[in-house]
């Protein structure tokens, strides 16, 4: 890859079929990482990552890291805080320009060039000590997380972005489309593209509950109850 440019190193990757690197729930890393801020277009988002141990904590949850690996990145944040919240801010950063991009994409909107350049900047950091293993026919990039360190998370999270930017799938990204602005990022996987909202017992209840209300209300504002 060192003799390729980044575009024809991406195109090679779209190619080869580069897996998304996928969380433990199998939903594709950065789509994850970027749902990590709840409620994100709303008045008052909330956010989770308020500190290095939030996103060991993240990790191990999705399963990109065992124990022994969610251990060893606490014991380096604790042992260099500056580092740690350096290595923070800069996850929050890649967070926020994935975000903005898959909503584009969900959205059919033009890619921000200072986004994709925050989400390139942070792959070719990965890709020095990126190796390549073949898992069931596919192409898998494999993270060595000693000598990634704090940047584990990061990395990782930037090589399922490509690996989801140039692929077939990026066309099935959504955006929740509640609108008290969840903004939750989703790859639509039902079979005629239908999914609309985060997750069916939750802004899709919501949105089925005030569809009903809307149906049932009587002229003067009441809800009709209908009792057996």
């Amino acid at each position: 890859m060192s003799r390729t440019s980044a575009a024809s190193a991406v195109t090679r990757w779209s190619r080869w079929g580069v897996a998304l690197v996928e969380a433990g729930d199998g939903r594709p890393l950065c789509l994850s990482l970027t749902n990590t801020r709840f409620f994100r277009n709303s008045a008052a988002p909330r956010e989770t990552l308020r500190g290095y141990a939030d996103l060991v904590d993240w990790a191990s949850l999705k399963k990109i890291v065992g124990p022994k690996e969610a251990n060893r990145l606490v014991g380096q944040a604790t042992a260099s805080p500056p580092a740690a919240r350096r290595e923070l801010a800069r996850t929050i950063a890649l967070r926020e320009a994935m975000a903005r991009l898959f909503a584009a994409k969900a959205h059919h909107r033009e890619l921000a060039a200072d986004d994709l350049a925050v989400v390139m900047t942070t792959f070719n950091e990965a890709a020095k000590q990126l190796k390549l293993a073949i898992d069931d026919e596919r192409i898998v990039p494999c993270l060595d997380p000693a000598r990634a360190g704090l940047a584990l998370p990061r990395w990782q999270a930037a090589v399922s972005a490509i690996g989801l930017l140039t692929s077939k799938a990026a066309a099935r990204v959504k955006e929740c489309a509640d609108d008290r602005g969840c903004g939750w990022l989703f790859l639509d996987t039902t079979r005629n593209g239908s999914r609309v909202y985060c997750f069916s017992s939750e802004c899709g209840n919501r949105a089925r509950q005030m569809k009903f209300r809307e149906r049932h209300r009587a002229g003067d504002g009441t809800v009709h109850v209908h009792r057996a």
